[in-house]
């Protein structure tokens, strides 16, 4: 293979400045977990403003959501579209979903300041430099052309690096499979040739989609690309999480509880919140006693923004590999992913197994349950389906069977986001995707 010396300088220049907008991404990424929205909206500035596209993502969620600035569609809506243009796999998603809740003004507005907008000390795009002959490429550059080529589609292969990473190996399989090739993961000069093709094919076709009547998708994660700070972005509250292949694992030990006054709920201690649930949930029935209740040594909870409808379509994918504990999964209304909202509680080996409790200011009830066990303890995926209707109505099926139904009309205003906690027990969440009915 020949190194064309000629590309070296271009190459220098454009790596030098992806790692600098990665180091800004990630320091706007530090900020946002620890909930500084003020100051990740002004390190996620100065990324997008170079051209990454991570950050401009995030900056469109920031101001569709009102996080750290006043809410404001146009300019979700003006990133979103920048974003997407950049080849970010769900910026075009999130763009379009916004669209419906937007005038035509407001679009026309939008649109209008993305064509308008330039990164700062971006190459002009009317001069784009030209496609370095297959040929001649080492397989570092080979790698590098094929990571390019892939993020422009829309797989997230990382950093156009030259460096085979899972990230790298994950898009090509992604890629493979919806073009119907042999997902082998690996990075041939045929790759890069058929992915070349693609591009081509994608910047020739200038007919919109047809019009959909699909319900909007307000979050959907698979964790494939390694990574639950990103794309969409999750935020710790307390405990352990990683992403392993098999989707979002937390491990939490238990002990048995002593004697003790019994809790406080209240908003200054949301720590309290998930256990003082577990308790009430099986004190009323009997089925254990206080000091029997298992207590999570540190409860583990993460959560993630995906403004919803009040009527809504969850799907999940759960794994359990022990008891005793409990598993708490729902939905949060405005900036307390602690506070008012849904939850269902998971409790394996206790009776019930399956609980629905609804959250407000003044405390916690128990609006459903199963009565009987539920055993999902096999390190096998199971399936969670939680719909809820306008008029309050709920249903949640466990691996197609219909476990729990009840109207609700407690709480009437749109959900801000997703929030899981381990309590106790080892899970991984594999799957979820929240939409709108």
């Amino acid at each position: 293979m020949i190194i064309i010396n000629v590309l070296i300088p271009l190459l220098f220049f454009l790596f030098s400045h992806i790692g600098l907008a990665h180091a800004d991404y990630a320091e706007a990424m530090r900020h946002y977990e620890r909930q500084e929205y003020r100051q990740a909206l002004q390190v996620f500035d100065a990324a997008a403003r170079s051209g990454d596209a991570d950050a401009q993502y995030m900056l469109g969620r920031l101001h569709e959501a009102g996080s750290g600035t006043p809410q404001d569609f146009v300019q979700a809506h003006q990133w979103y579209n920048l974003a997407a243009a950049r080849g970010h796999r769900h910026a075009t998603e999130a763009r379009d979903t916004l669209t419906s809740r937007m005038t035509a003004g407001q679009i026309a507005e939008a649109q209008q300041a993305a064509r308008a907008w330039q990164p700062e000390e971006a190459p002009s795009p009317a001069t784009p430099p030209s496609r370095p002959d297959i040929e001649t490429l080492t397989d570092r550059q080979g790698i590098a052309e094929i990571q390019r080529e892939l993020n422009r589609l829309g797989y997230d292969a990382g950093p156009v690096d030259g460096a085979m990473g899972s990230r790298t190996r994950n898009a090509i399989r992604e890629y493979q499979g919806d073009i119907d090739l042999t997902q082998d993961g690996h990075a041939t000069s045929d790759l890069l040739r058929r992915l070349r093709q693609t591009q081509r094919e994608a910047v020739t076709e200038t007919a919109p989609p047809p019009p959909t009547l699909s319900p909007r998708i307000a979050l959907h994660d698979d964790f494939s690309d390694g990574d639950y700070r990103r794309n969409p972005a999750w935020t710790v509250l307390g405990g352990d999480f990683e992403v392993d292949d098999n989707g979002l694992r937390s491990i939490v030990a238990t002990q048995r509880g002593t004697d003790r006054e019994p809790r406080r709920l209240g908003a200054d201690r949301p720590e309290e919140i998930g256990l003082a649930m577990l308790e009430l949930i099986l004190e009323q029935t009997g089925s254990v006693r206080r000091e029997e209740v298992p207590i999570a040594v540190e409860p583990a909870r993460i959560f993630v923004n995906a403004p919803v409808d009040n009527a809504f379509r969850m799907d999940l994918q759960i794994a359990s590999r022990q008891r005793p504990g409990s598993l708490e999964l729902g939905l949060f209304q405005g900036n307390r992913p602690d506070g008012t909202g849904y939850r269902l509680v998971y409790s394996p080996g206790a009776s019930p197994g399956l609980s629905l409790v609804r959250l407000t200011t003044s405390g916690v009830e128990v609006i459903a349950r199963h009565e009987g066990q539920l055993d999902l303890e096999d390190g096998q995926f199971h399936s969670i389906v939680w719909t809820r209707e306008e008029n309050g109505e709920m249903q949640v099926h466990v691996d197609d069977q219909r476990l729990l139904r009840v109207r609700d009309a407690g709480l009437g205003d749109r959900f801000q986001g997703f929030v899981l906690a381990n309590q106790g027990g080892d899970y991984t969440l594999g799957r979820v995707r929240l939409q709108d009915r």
